[in-house]
């Protein structure tokens, strides 16, 4: 026979696995922004529309991540 687990301890561990899936989900599309971000960015740099300093200037982003977007580090 097994024990049936507190109701307080169940309702907390559904709490935390939905908390959790939520995260996942937000990561995976964080994920998805950064590399459309990404693509963007290296096609300005590369077509010389844009520099890395002006778009680090724009995003308020360290320049050092532009470059490794752009595929320089």
């Amino acid at each position: 026979m097994t024990k049936s687990p507190h109701p307080k301890k169940q309702a907390a561990l559904s709490e935390i696995e939905a908390a959790a899936k939520e995260w996942q989900a937000a990561k995976k599309k964080e994920r998805a922004h950064r590399n459309a971000l990404a693509a963007l960015v290296k096609g300005h740099v590369d077509s010389e529309v844009l520099s890395e300093n002006k778009i680090s200037t724009a995003t308020g982003i360290p320049r050092m991540t532009i470059r490794k977007m752009v595929g320089k580090l």
